[in-house]
C-alpha cells in the first residue's frame, strides 16, 4: 500500500461519522425517514434536512377530494346486522350511504382524517360529532294501521320521534283499493312508506256485499286478478285477518289459491290467524300447512298467545315456528312489546305475559313491529303506537339487559328489512339509503302508558331520513324527504 494512502480502516471516528451523516441524509427520500443537521459538500447548496410536513407529504397518501354532505364523527356504529358495534364515521352523498369507516376521525380545515387516509370535504359539508353516541339504521315497522293518519300527517312525526324511518301498512286485511292513486294522493311524506294488500278488499271487490260467504271458483279467479295487478303496481304481498268477516269466511281452498299466486310472484303472506288464544296452536297449523304445500312466503303477524289460560301454549308456538322453517317454510313473525292488546286497553287486564314476551324477543326469526293504529287526530288505540319502538331500547336493552343493543337493533332494521326484501334499506353501509339514528340509550325512555297513550317519547338526537335530517336535537325538523318502497322481487 502506497505510504500515506488511507484506507476506510484508517479514518479517524470524526470522519467515519460524518460520512454516516451524509449516507443517512442521501438515502432519506428512500426511507421517508427525518434527518436532523446539515453536512457540506463540495460545490453543492447545503442540504437542510426533511421537516415534519415533508415527512407527512412522503409518508401519507394524497388528499382525497371528496363530495360528501353529511359526515357524522366518532359514534359507536350499530349496523343493523347484529354484528357487534364499533367506533367510526359515516358519509353520506345525496340520500345514500358513501362510506363507514371503523376508528376515530379528526377534522381540521375542512380535512377529515382517518388513520392514515385525509379526505378534503366540501366547504357545505354538514359534520356531526356523535361523541360516542349511537349511530343505527332507522327503524323499520311492517305493521301498521295509519293510513289517515298519514293523510293528514304526512309529517310522520309521532313515528319519527321513534326512530321508524320507514313503515309498511294495509296489514290485517285492510288497505286501499288502488295503491297507486293512494302513493299519490299521499305525496311527500316524512317516512319511506309501502302498502300491502288487504284481503278483506278483495273479498269485497270480487263479491261485492255477498263477501261473507264462501267465493265461488270464478270469484277467486278475479281475486287472483287483483292480486296480481297489486303485486305489479309494486305490494310486496297479501295481508289477512282471518279472525275477522268477512276474512273468516275463506276456506282452506282459497287460501292455498291465494298462496300459490303469491309464491308465483313472490309475494308475502301476512296473516293474522283464525285463533290467537284457544284454537291458537290449530290456527298456526293451518297456515303451516299451507305455506308448505304452495310455498309462499308466509309472515306470521304479532306472534303471541292471548289471555292467561294459553300463555302456556307460547313455548309450543314457538317451535312450532322452528319446526316450520325446518322444513323449509319462509316463515317470519312480527311481535309488539305489551302485555295488553287493543282489545283490551280500555280494560286494565293483562293479556298478554311477560315472560312470553320475553321468550319471543330470545327467538331468531321474530323481530319488533307495532300493530299501530293512528288515525287522523292523532288519536290512537293503544300505547305501541307512540312507545314500541324506544320501549324496546329503554326496557328491554338498557334496564332489563334482556337482548342486546346490537340484537335489538337487528330485530327493528336489519331483519324486517331483509325478510320484506326492501331495497337498500336496514343497514349502515355503503350503499345504503341514509335512513339513520344518532341517539345515546341513557336517554332514550318511551313514555305512552294505558291511561296516557298519546305521550310522545324522548331520547332521538337525529333521525334521518334518505340522508335528511327530520329529527334534528329532538325536535321535528319539518322536511318530507320520504320516498316510496320498493321491494325485490
Amino acid at each position: 500500500m502506497a505510504k500515506g494512502r488511507r484506507t476506510m480502516f484508517d479514518r479517524s471516528r470524526r470522519e467515519f461519522i460524518l460520512q454516516g451523516l451524509a449516507w443517512s441524509v442521501s438515502l432519506t427520500g428512500l426511507t421517508g425517514c427525518a434527518a436532523g443537521g446539515t453536512h457540506q459538500q463540495s460545490n453543492k447548496e447545503p442540504n437542510r434536512g426533511v421537516t415534519t410536513t415533508e415527512l407527512q407529504r412522503k409518508t401519507l397518501p394524497d388528499i382525497q377530494d371528496v363530495d360528501w354532505d353529511l359526515i357524522i364523527t366518532n359514534g359507536r356504529v350499530i349496523d343493523g346486522t347484529g354484528k357487534p358495534g364499533f367506533s367510526g364515521t359515516v358519509a353520506v352523498t345525496k340520500d345514500r350511504i358513501s362510506s363507514v369507516m371503523e376508528g376515530n376521525a379528526n377534522i381540521d380545515q375542512h380535512v377529515l382524517y382517518m388513520g392514515t387516509e385525509r379526505y378534503r370535504l366540501k366547504p357545505d359539508c354538514q359534520v356531526i360529532l356523535a361523541d360516542g353516541a349511537c349511530i343505527t339504521p332507522g327503524f323499520i315497522d311492517v305493521h301498521t294501521h295509519n293510513e289517515e293518519y298519514l293523510k293528514t300527517n304526512p309529517r310522520a312525526e309521532v313515528r319519527l320521534l321513534q326512530g321508524v324511518t320507514s313503515q309498511i301498512g294495509g296489514n290485517c286485511g285492510e288497505s286501499v283499493d288502488d295503491i297507486p292513486r293512494f302513493y299519490q294522493r299521499l305525496g311527500d311524506l316524512g317516512i319511506n312508506y309501502g302498502q300491502l294488500m288487504g284481503y278483506r278488499n278483495l273479498r269485497r271487490l270480487a263479491m261485492g256485499e255477498e263477501a261473507e260467504r264462501e267465493a265461488s271458483s270464478r270469484e277467486i279467479d278475479r281475486m287472483v286478478d287483483l292480486l296480481q295487478q297489486g303485486l305489479q303496481a309494486g305490494s310486496p304481498g297479501l295481508s289477512f285477518a282471518l279472525e275477522y268477516a268477512p276474512q273468516s269466511s275463506a276456506t282452506q281452498r282459497e287460501l292455498k289459491i291465494l298462496a300459490e299466486a303469491l309464491a308465483h310472484h313472490r309475494g308475502i303472506m301476512a296473516t293474522h290467524l283464525r285463533s290467537e288464544s284457544v284454537q291458537l296452536l290449530e290456527s298456526i297449523d293451518e297456515m303451516a300447512e299451507i305455506a308448505f304445500e304452495s310455498g309462499v312466503s308466509w309472515q306470521y303477524s304479532h306472534v303471541k298467545a292471548l289471555f292467561r289460560d294459553n300463555w302456556d301454549k307460547y313455548p309450543a308456538v314457538l317451535q312450532r315456528i322452528s319446526d316450520a322453517v325446518a322444513k323449509g317454510v319462509d316463515l317470519w313473525g312480527d311481535m309488539y312489546l305489551y302485555d295488553f292488546s287493543s282489545w283490551d286497553f280500555g280494560t286494565g287486564r293483562i293479556s298478554i305475559s311477560e315472560e312470553n314476551i320475553q321468550l319471543g324477543l330470545a327467538h331468531p326469526r321474530l323481530f319488533i313491529a307495532s300493530d299501530s293504529g293512528l288515525y287522523a287526530n292523532g288519536r290512537v288505540s293503544h300505547p305501541r303506537a307512540y312507545g314500541n319502538f324506544p320501549k324496546m331500547l329503554a326496557h328491554y336493552v338498557r334496564d332489563r339487559q334482556v337482548i342486546s343493543l346490537e340484537e335489538a337493533v337487528a330485530k327493528m332494521s336489519g331483519l324486517p328489512a331483509q325478510r320484506f326484501r326492501i331495497s337498500g334499506r336496514g343497514k349502515i353501509a355503503p350503499g345504503y339509503k341514509a335512513d339513520m339514528l344518532i341517539f345515546r340509550l341513557e336517554d332514550v325512555q318511551d313514555r305512552a302508558e294505558r291511561n296516557k297513550p298519546n305521550l310522545l317519547p324522548v331520547g332521538m338526537r337525529y333521525v334521518f331520513v334518505n340522508g335528511q335530517a327530520a329529527v334534528k336535537e329532538g325536535e321535528p325538523t319539518g322536511n318530507r324527504s320520504g320516498q316510496r318502497l320498493h321491494f325485490n322481487s
